[in-house]
């Protein structure tokens, strides 16, 4: 079995979205609005997007896996989302990790 070699690139990608992602905290309060012309953003759909790629490279480079790296990135950003929403009991998080539990094994048996 070959080994996935360890990209630099997609490191250094996870940490330049860490990065963007600490400025971003630090700087703009969560209700923030960046304004393009006639076109505002919130600043949420940023940090959720950002909190997501750094994930998915850091979990990708760790495991040597992207399908672990994508499902760490949407684990994380789902929680965060649902916390966001005030669906904050705990049953929601188990939900999730036996959701994301049973994917990971779907994808592994298939293998």
């Amino acid at each position: 079995m070959r080994r996935k070699k360890r990209s630099f690139f997609e490191l250094l990608l996870g940490f330049v979205s860490l990065g963007c992602l600490m400025y971003l905290i630090i700087n703009y309060p969560p209700d923030f609005q960046f304004s393009i012309y006639n076109y505002s953003l919130q600043i949420i759909p940023v940090f959720f997007v950002l909190l997501f790629v750094f994930l998915y490279f850091l979990f990708d480079v760790l495991f040597a896996s992207r399908r672990r790296g994508l499902f760490a990135g949407f684990f994380a950003a789902t929680y965060l989302l649902l916390r966001l929403s005030g669906l904050t009991h705990p049953f929601f998080l188990v939900m999730l990790i036996i959701l994301f539990g049973c994917l990971e094994l779907f994808f592994v048996k298939r293998k």
